[in-house]
């Protein structure tokens, strides 16, 4: 009876440890604003490494109701203009149009508002442009992800 109860207390103490053991890093925090009501983000680069979490946070600073923004991070940056001009016709998707090079989004801001997406840094370093896809806006509102090693 004795070795039960010792085998039991070992079982329930192990359980109870196991998920503080493995539980996650916290994630790489970045922060991202427009430039007051412009067509800019205040922030145009940043690094992360490579398979890292990353919480990304878009406070819309604007106070113009017509600077509405999100941040859509890309695999490529040739695909800059296309994925800008499908968002055009993506109203009814927060203006994020179904495109592969895509890789991760936060929703549509308005002025005055925080969205953020927790996402995991590509494996492979690189530079990974990221964009504004309400209409109009990609063609100022641009920076880069640098994922390292």
């Amino acid at each position: 009876m004795i070795r039960f109860m010792l085998v039991l207390v070992t079982l329930i103490f192990a359980s109870v440890l196991a998920p503080v053991a493995s539980a996650p890093s916290a994630a790489r925090r970045v922060v991202i604003r427009p430039v007051g009501n412009q067509m800019n983000f205040a922030v145009t680069t940043f690094r992360v490494r490579a398979g890292e979490q990353v919480r990304l946070v878009f406070e819309n600073t604007a106070t113009v109701e017509a600077m509405k923004h999100n941040v859509v991070i890309l695999n490529d940056a040739a695909a800059i203009d296309r994925v800008g001009i499908a968002a055009i016709s993506a109203a009814d998707q927060g203006y994020i149009p179904d495109d592969e090079a895509i890789l991760f989004h936060t929703a549509l801001a308005g002025p005055q508002e925080t969205v953020e997406v927790t996402f995991t840094a590509p494996s492979e370093p690189g530079a990974y442009p990221y964009i504004c896809t309400f209409p109009g806006h990609y063609v100022l509102m641009r920076g880069v992800m640098t994922v390292t090693p």
